[in-house]
């Protein structure tokens, strides 16, 4: 159990670098939001993985989110799945070519997500703040 551990935090630690100078959670909003609305279809476990992977690497080049994030959001979003996670099709197959991510259940890795917006959000709402002795 602590190997496992050891691997969410790492997982964790190297999104949070990668994302270290973008300013914005949305993407990971989204990315969350369609976990949620796949892993609960009737669906088997396999197929589930399959979907989401699938609906996220659309998502790299689409319009259609354009309604939901600006320019920039969409940048760090498509730039998170692509380069980051690495998503891709291999012999018709959808994985994550992210060696760390790609060890993680579909439940973890929403986990993982989660949490990494969570830090990313406290440190975003730590740097807006004033200090008082300014």
């Amino acid at each position: 159990m602590g190997d496992q551990k050891k691997k969410i935090e790492n997982c964790i630690k190297a999104a949070l670098e990668y994302l270290q100078n973008t300013n914005s959670v949305k993407g990971l909003d989204i990315i969350i939001d369609i976990y949620d609305e796949i892993r609960y279809s009737r669906l088997d476990k396999k197929d589930i993985n399959q979907k989401i992977l699938r609906v996220l690497y659309n998502l790299i080049e689409s319009d259609s989110i354009d309604s939901l994030l600006g320019k920039e959001d969409k940048k760090i979003l498509a730039s998170f799945l692509k380069d980051f996670l690495k998503i891709n099709c291999e012999s018709g197959n959808w994985c994550l070519g992210n060696k760390e991510f790609a060890e993680l259940t579909l439940d973890e890795l929403r986990n993982v997500l989660i949490e990494i917006k969570y830090l990313k959000e406290k440190k975003l709402s730590n740097k807006n703040k004033l200090p008082i002795n300014g």
